[in-house]
C-alpha cells in the first residue's frame, strides 16, 4: 500500500513540475508582473521590463528581486500623484541602499539619480521585526527600480 501511495505521489509531483515548467515557458514574467500589480498597483507588460534578477528560492522563499522597467505616461502620472518625493525616509534608506547579508543585489548600484519618487510597502506579517518582507520602488523620471526583500 505504501509503495502505491509513494508512486502516486511521485507521479503527481512530476506532473506538477511539468505543468509549472510549461506555464513558465508560455507566460514569461507572469509572477513578476503579478508582484508589480500587487505591490505597486500598476499593470506592466513584458516589453516594459529591461532588467530582472531574482534570488528567491528554497523552502521559505527567502531572497531578493530587482526589476527595472519603463513606465507608461499613465503610470508616471499615478507615480507622481501617489508616491513620495525624495529624499527617501531615513529609516528606510539603510535597508535599501547598503550592501548587507540580505541586500546582496544592492539596488543603489542600479539607480543613477537620487532625485525622484519612491514607494515603500511593508509586507511583513510578523510584528516582531525579526524578519524583513518589503517592497521598495524608486522612479528617477525615466525608469522604475523595484526591489523586493523576503527574509
Amino acid at each position: 500500500m505504501q509503495i502505491i501511495l509513494g508512486t502516486i505521489a511521485l507521479i503527481l509531483a512530476f506532473i506538477y513540475g511539468c505543468f509549472s515548467a510549461l506555464f513558465g515557458f508560455l507566460f514569461p514574467n507572469y509572477y513578476t508582473k503579478t508582484e508589480i500589480r500587487n505591490n505597486l498597483d500598476m499593470n506592466i507588460k513584458s516589453y516594459q521590463i529591461e532588467y530582472h534578477e531574482d534570488t528567491h528560492g528554497g523552502f521559505h522563499g527567502d531572497g531578493e528581486e530587482i526589476i527595472i522597467f519603463r513606465p507608461t505616461a499613465e503610470q508616471i502620472e499615478k507615480i507622481e500623484a501617489k508616491w513620495q518625493k525624495t529624499p527617501v525616509d531615513s529609516g528606510i534608506a539603510p535597508l535599501i541602499f547598503r550592501n548587507s547579508e540580505y541586500n546582496g543585489l544592492e539596488l543603489a548600484k542600479y539607480i543613477p539619480n537620487t532625485k525622484g519618487f519612491w514607494l515603500y510597502k511593508n509586507r511583513n506579517e510578523f510584528k516582531s521585526g525579526y524578519s524583513y518582507n518589503f517592497s521598495f520602488a524608486f522612479f528617477d523620471g525615466e525608469k522604475v527600480y523595484y526591489y523586493e526583500l523576503d527574509t
